[in-house]
């Protein structure tokens, strides 16, 4: 391929993604003129969990709980788009976002319905004639519109009219977790609809832009410019990765998530370019080398927001550093002792950029210790599992293994398993305040309770530790409260993280790796590109660890009692891990399944410390509606 032809395609590859890019910034943040997005800030929501593929083109998209909102009162809203699989939507025709409105709410799999119902929640279904037929996922159209006591909604021909007394508001349309593409939104005569022209012309004037550049580039430093136009083509490929799952994966603040396939290939392009006109400037004065880098070096630092005189100080010290390595190459012939110095200036070059990195906000997420962050470390890691495999009992809060357990006092035991939330995670002054006393006392007296929850586990401990002290639990009943522990995101998946530690490839030495910040960048990217997203658990592999638990119950004739663990403000984030549990009660003759978590919804700020962490109440309401259940199942 000649040089002019490397930069046509380069160009118009580069257009393309922009025009993608800008489509799919969009459908995340923008709204019809007429509407508002709403947004909950919803935690602990994994992008891979949110949709199976980017936003289409030409598409607004909702998810975790985001709402368009008319701007103006209106008698009816109309929406088209496509339902993802476990997709719903709700409409209403007065948005109330903390209180109680009637609601058509559609849900991938089922009837719509009427109901009276907060719209992040349950609710009180209305009275309704007609019907309408299941939804499956893909292309849909509905039209909701005020009409005698309350409203008619229209899908496919059908109609479903509800009484309702909310009086004139403002339309909305609202999504669940999973996130849905709407093609259109119309709200009375007035429709909207993404304007796909823009997107175009914004692909359109990136692509002739970057092949300008490219061709004044390529008069000047020819070699410089066919390797940035080959920097342009790495953003098409990233393209086929969710914008916010990229994101997500490393991290990054304040980022405009839909823009990194751009972004990524811009920063290479500036370094390219950098390098080259530093060689070119090289030759007509040494000092002149520097200033390519320099100014390369201040906008990557305005951009990762380095901060403090130390942060600029080595930001100064990269971009001489990397003047001198440049300088140094286009003089190789002149240079005594070129391999000493050239192997110095590399070095200078990473050390002086990794310090930089470590006074940036990106340097903030990319710490391994950073425990707020969940990027956890190879030490917890490794601590955990020598813990668990030793078996050495621990005191509250236990920490690596469950508190040892007294003589089965009772004819009947039932063992409770879990993580922090069951076994203590330094919330509480005792195991006394915990659900499982709580459920001891409340059990008859022919049934004991008795925690054996660990602070930091999730499915995979609990397997191990089954396999290897389910004969001591001496349990007839087992229950097991888990779920935020499972989407928390490590370095590869806990299986594969376990087998390493038993083959001695996980040491001490990577956790030094774990403070290089350049070295996380590298692996938080590798892992997003990974499929699932890079959490300890998945869904299948939660399926796959309960699977196990439960064959081994079955030899013993114990039954297990799944619960869903709760998790503020909403936990159906942690659905397609509640979904695993159902499925798996409905399968096994010796297991049921409680959801918890919709139970501790209802009590909010008086259920939960914090996200997940119960306050006495919430331990309370747990303790409850377990012995309502194993009463309700006449398990004791």
């Amino acid at each position: 391929m000649t040089r002019n032809a490397l930069f046509v395609v380069a160009a118009f590859a580069f257009g393309w993604t922009a025009a993608v890019c800008a489509s799919r910034d969009e459908a995340r943040t923008g709204a019809p003129d007429q509407a508002a997005r709403h947004s909950r800030g919803q935690p602990f929501v994994s992008q891979s969990v949110l949709a199976d593929a980017p936003a289409p083109w030409g598409t607004w998209s909702l998810a975790a709980y985001q709402s368009l909102v008319s701007r103006s009162n209106g008698d009816s809203i109309s929406v088209s788009g496509t339902l993802s699989s476990g997709g719903r939507i709700a409409l209403t025709l007065h948005h109330r976002p903390n209180d109680t409105t009637s609601a058509l709410v559609i849900t991938e799999g089922e009837s719509p319905q009427g109901l009276s119902m907060q719209l992040d929640g349950a609710g009180r279904a209305l009275r309704c004639t007609g019907s309408l037929s299941v939804v499956k996922p893909g292309p849909f159209a509905v039209t909701m519109a005020r009409g005698g006591p309350g409203w008619t909604a229209t899908m496919g021909g059908e109609t479903l009219s509800c009484t309702s007394a909310d009086g004139v508001g403002h339309p909305s349309v609202t999504a669940g977790l999973r996130r849905v593409s709407l093609n259109t939104v119309a709200v009375g005569s007035t429709v909207a609809a993404p304007v796909t022209m823009q997107f175009a012309a914004v692909g359109l004037g990136t692509g002739l832009l970057a092949l300008l550049v490219l061709v004044m580039g390529g008069r000047w430093i020819p070699t410089s410019a066919a390797a940035a136009a080959t920097a342009m083509l790495t953003a098409a490929p990233l393209t086929a990765i969710d914008g916010g799952r990229l994101g997500e994966a490393l991290r990054l603040i304040g980022a405009r998530e839909d823009w990194l396939p751009i972004t990524m290939s811009v920063t290479l392009v500036g370094l390219i370019a950098a390098v080259g006109a530093g060689a070119r400037l090289s030759h007509r004065a040494a000092w002149l080398a520097g200033l390519p880098p320099l100014a390369f070096a201040l906008l990557v630092a305005a951009a990762w927001s380095v901060s403090g005189l130390h942060g600029w100080v080595y930001t100064l010290g990269f971009s001489v550093a990397l003047g001198a390595l440049v300088w140094t190459q286009a003089h190789a012939s002149t240079v005594r002792f070129y391999n000493g110095v050239s192997f110095v200036l590399a070095c200078a070059v990473i050390g002086t950029l990794e310090v930089m990195v470590r006074f940036s906000a990106v340097g903030n997420v990319w710490n391994a210790s950073n425990t707020q962050q969940g990027a956890g470390s190879t030490a917890t890691l490794i601590e955990q599992f020598e813990d668990l495999e030793a078996g050495r009992f621990t005191a509250y809060p236990a920490k690596g293994f469950p508190v040892r357990l007294a003589a089965k006092r009772a004819e009947q035991r039932v063992v409770c398993l879990g993580a922090s939330s069951t076994g203590g995670a330094f919330q509480n002054d005792s195991l006394a305040e915990f659900y499982p006393a709580l459920l001891d006392q409340l059990s008859p007296e022919t049934t004991e309770a008795v925690n054996q929850g660990v602070g930091g586990w999730n499915s995979f401990h609990l397997r191990k530790f089954i396999d290897g002290h389910a004969d001591r639990l001496d349990g007839d009943i087992w229950t097991i409260y888990l779920g935020v522990n499972e989407n928390l995101p490590t370095a590869m998946p806990f299986a594969d993280l376990y087998d390493a530690w038993q083959q001695g490839e996980l040491t001490e030495r990577t956790q030094a790796l774990d403070n290089v910040r350049l070295f996380q960048g590298l692996r938080l990217l590798v892992r997003g590109l990974r499929p699932g997203g890079g959490v300890g658990v998945s869904a299948d592999d939660l399926r796959d660890n309960l699977e196990h638990i439960i064959g081994v119950a079955n030899q013993r004739d114990v039954r297990v009692l799944l619960m869903s663990e709760g998790v503020r403000p909403d936990p159906r984030v942690l659905w397609h891990y509640f979904e695993v549990m159902d499925g798996l009660a409905k399968r096994h003759s010796n297991v049921e399944y409680l959801d918890t978590a919709t139970m501790l919804d209802q009590y909010n700020d008086r259920a939960f410390i914090d996200t997940n962490h119960l306050t006495a109440n919430g331990h309370t309401r747990v303790a409850r509606t377990i012995d309502a259940e194993l009463r309700r199942l006449g398990w004791y």
